[in-house]
C-alpha cells in the first residue's frame, strides 16, 4: 500500500458513506496533480519523504475529513458560547453556596470540626463544577446541532439585559443594579420599571434548578442527603433519622418537580412575553410547594417539633433563634413559616398577573 493511499484509507474513514467515493476520487487526483507538478520541478520522481511532505501538507486526516462533514465542527460555537458561560458562572455560584451552606450546617451541628471545612468546601465545590459544566456542555452540544437557534437567542429586548450585567460579578454592575432597583421602586405609579431580563431570570433559575435536582439525585457531591443514623443530634433529636425518612417519602415526588420546573424555566426563558401562561404555571408550582409545606406542619416527622398554635410561637422561635447558641428547632420553624408566606405570596402576585386586564399584566 503507497503513503496515498493509507492516507486516502484514513481520510476516508471519517467521511460520511454516502459522499465517500467522491471525495476520495477528488483527493487522489489533487494530490497525484501535486504529484505530477513536483516530480517536473525536480526532473525526477519523488522519495517516499517528499511524497509524505505534500501529504501533510494537506493536513491531517481528521481535519481534512472535518471540511466534509456537515453541521457544526465545534462542540459549543461562538454564538452560543457567551450563554453557556452565563449559565456555568450562575450554576458554579449556586454549587458553591450550597456547599457552603451545607458545610456550614454540618460544622454547626458538629458532624465534622474546624479542620475539615476548607477541605470539604474544596471538594465539593470543585467536584460539583465539574459535573455542572460537563451536563452544560451537553446541552450546548445539542442545541448547537438544532435546526433553528431557540428564542431566548434571538428575540431579547435591550431594555431587558440588566441581570447580565452580573455575569462579570464586579462593583460597578452591582451598583448599577441597586440604582436600577431603586428606579423600579420609585415608578410603581403607572407601570413598573423593570431592571432585570425575565428571560435571563429564567435561564439562571434553570441553571440553579440543575445544580439542585443534580445534588438531589447524588450526581453533585456537595452535601449530604443522607446523613448516617446519630450524625445530626441536637437538642436530643435525631435530625438525621428525620432528613432520612423526609427524603424516603420524598424523593420521587421532589425530582418529578424539580424536573418539572427546569421545563418550566426554559418555556420561560423560550416565551418570555407569555405572561398569563407564565403566571398559570407559577401558580401551579406554588401550590405544589404549598401542598409539601402543608405535609411538612401536619404529617411528617418533623412536624411535631416545628408545630405552632398562634403567632406568639413564631414570636418566641425567632427570640430563641437570635438570642445566641444553636436551636435548630426555632431555626427551622421560622424557616418554614417564611417559605409558606412566601410561597402564599407567589400564588397571590400571579393570580393577579393571571386575572388583571391585559395592559396591566406585567412579566412574570
Amino acid at each position: 500500500m503507497t503513503l496515498l493511499d493509507r492516507y486516502l484509507k484514513a481520510v476516508a474513514a471519517h467521511l460520511p458513506k454516502d459522499m465517500r467515493e467522491d471525495i476520495i476520487a477528488e483527493l487522489r487526483d489533487l494530490l497525484l496533480n501535486r504529484f505530477e507538478a513536483k516530480e517536473e520541478e525536480l526532473g525526477r520522481a519523488l522519495t517516499e519523504d517528499e511524497q509524505e511532505a505534500i501529504i501533510r501538507e494537506m493536513g491531517h486526516p481528521l481535519t481534512v475529513a472535518g471540511r466534509y462533514r456537515s453541521g457544526p465542527n465545534h462542540l459549543i460555537g461562538p454564538e452560543l458560547y457567551p450563554y453557556w458561560l452565563f449559565v456555568v458562572k450562575v450554576g458554579v455560584a449556586a454549587v458553591l453556596a450550597i456547599t457552603i451552606l451545607g458545610t456550614v450546617i454540618q460544622l454547626t451541628v458538629g458532624e465534622i470540626d474546624a479542620a475539615q471545612v476548607f477541605a470539604r468546601i474544596f471538594n465539593g465545590a470543585f467536584n460539583g463544577a465539574v459535573t455542572l459544566i460537563g451536563f452544560a456542555t451537553i446541552a450546548g452540544f445539542i442545541i448547537e446541532r438544532q435546526p433553528a437557534r431557540p428564542k431566548f437567542m434571538t428575540d431579547w429586548r435591550v431594555k431587558d439585559l440588566g441581570l447580565f450585567e452580573l455575569g462579570s460579578l464586579d462593583a460597578d454592575a452591582l451598583e448599577r443594579q441597586f440604582r436600577a432597583g431603586a428606579a423600579a421602586g420609585q415608578a410603581r405609579g403607572s407601570r413598573r420599571l423593570r431592571s432585570t431580563s425575565p428571560m435571563a431570570n429564567a435561564m439562571a433559575s434553570a441553571a440553579v434548578m440543575v445544580v439542585v435536582l443534580l445534588w438531589w439525585v447524588g450526581l453533585l457531591p456537595i452535601g449530604d442527603l443522607r446523613p448516617g443514623p446519630g450524625d445530626i443530634v441536637v437538642g436530643g433529636v435525631d435530625y438525621g433519622a428525620i432528613l432520612n425518612t423526609i427524603v424516603d417519602v420524598a424523593f420521587w415526588p421532589v425530582l418529578a418537580y424539580l424536573g418539572v420546573r427546569i421545563l418550566f424555566d426554559l418555556f420561560r426563558a423560550w416565551r418570555p412575553g407569555a405572561v398569563r401562561r407564565i403566571a398559570a404555571g407559577k401558580i401551579a408550582l406554588a401550590a405544589v410547594r404549598l401542598a409539601a409545606a402543608v405535609w411538612i406542619w401536619t404529617v411528617s416527622p418533623l412536624a411535631p417539633i416545628i408545630r405552632v398554635e398562634s403567632v406568639s410561637d413564631v414570636i418566641e422561635a425567632a427570640r430563641r433563634m437570635f438570642s445566641g447558641g444553636l436551636d435548630l428547632q426555632a431555626l427551622l420553624t421560622v424557616a418554614m413559616v417564611f417559605i409558606t408566606l412566601e410561597t402564599v405570596a407567589v400564588i397571590g402576585r400571579n393570580l393577579w398577573r393571571l386575572l388583571a386586564p391585559r395592559d396591566q399584566a406585567l412579566p412574570a
